[in-house]
């Protein structure tokens, strides 16, 4: 299995920018004695140095660059490199002189600096070498980064980057963005606490602080950029590294499905309703009118007693027929709702 330091080594293509041809020469030997398979560029200035990574169809591993060039030099030299953003790890050639700039060239982003007088064959191997894996672990690190990005960015559900002590909003997604009509610079501006109303806003911050890390059971009102309101459940997880501290928050819309569960909370209460009409309101009339009936039955009455009792009958009828009549309009209430 090959290392990554015998990938490059298998195809190295080095640009040296050197207007020294005597230095130019010296590092070349170097080069060719420690790399089997390697392609060396060379340039004596820096513009056609950039005109060669500019329009180059090579992959360029590694570039050493000599610090003082015909047109250009120092710090001016080491911005202009880096600030065409290549992306190939940069190693300075430089004299003592130069030693203090070649180091401070360091915090910048250059990879590495080489004393001229100092180079020989394994020391530039190791150098180079080093600073090509470096590079390939930056770029991993650098995609890895893109990816969570993208992953936080494009999350379907409002997400939340939170400073874990003051809750002031970092980062927040672009369905956050969507859904709650703030820009990521408004979002900046507020802290999470700030999307509740007055009488939430503590409660919200006494979760978000706490040691739980897990779903908090609370529905809370969230407030819209334009006034309107949601009910949501909020879920967090607090990030911590050497940096600093800070909680990615996400928030669910269950504005409907609360008012979903409100409307069957309703509507049972109105089938209880209608049973208990069925099972007590409607057996009064329906008992009264059978014990007519059995007071009727075996009995002879006169004109003015049946003239009565018929009465009853259809007294006891209609009530039953206004109960009925009003199941049947509950019933249809509950089928349009």
């Amino acid at each position: 299995m090959k290392t990554k330091t015998d990938s490059y080594t298998d195809k190295l293509t080095v640009l040296v920018i050197e207007d020294n041809l005597g230095d130019y020469v010296l590092v070349e030997d170097y080069l060719l004695e420690k790399f089997s398979n390697i392609d060396i560029n060379h340039y004596p200035d820096y513009e056609s140095a950039t005109t060669y990574l500019n329009t180059t169809k090579d992959e360029v591993s590694v570039i050493l660059l000599d610090l003082n060039l015909p047109e250009i030099r120092g710090m001016e030299l080491i911005n202009s490199i880096l600030k065409c953003n290549y992306e190939i790890p940069v190693i300075i050639l430089t004299g003592y002189s130069d030693l203090d700039m070649a180091k401070k060239s360091l915090q910048i982003g250059i990879y590495d600096y080489l004393v001229k007088d100092e180079i020989n064959p394994v020391i530039l191997r190791k150098t180079i070498t080093f600073a090509i894996n470096r590079s390939s672990f930056i770029k991993e690190i650098e995609t890895e980064k893109q990816n969570y990005e993208n992953l936080f960015n494009f999350n379907p559900q409002p997400t939340w980057l939170l400073d874990a002590n003051s809750l002031e909003i970092i980062n927040a997604n672009i369905a956050a963005q969507f859904k709650y009509g703030y820009s990521l610079n408004e979002f900046r501006q507020m802290t999470f606490a700030q999307l509740h109303p007055v009488k939430e806003q503590q409660m919200i911050r006494n979760n978000l602080i706490s040691d739980q890390e897990e779903a908090i059971k609370e529905h809370f009102t969230h407030i819209i950029k334009d006034g309107s309101t949601i009910k949501a459940d909020v879920y967090f997880k607090k990030i911590s590294n050497d940096a600093n501290n800070s909680i990615i928050v996400q928030s669910n819309d269950v504005t409907e499905t609360l008012n979903h569960i409100n409307t069957i909370e309703i509507q049972n209460t109105k089938l209880k309703n209608i049973a208990w009409t069925q099972s007590h309101v409607v057996r009064a009339p329906i008992s009264r009118i059978l014990g007519i009936i059995n007071l009727m039955e075996g009995q002879v009455y006169n004109e003015e007693e049946i003239v009565f009792w018929m009465k009853q009958l259809k007294i006891s009828t209609m009530e039953m027929d206004d109960i009925v009549k009003k199941i049947v309009s509950e019933s249809n209430q509950l089928e349009n709702e």
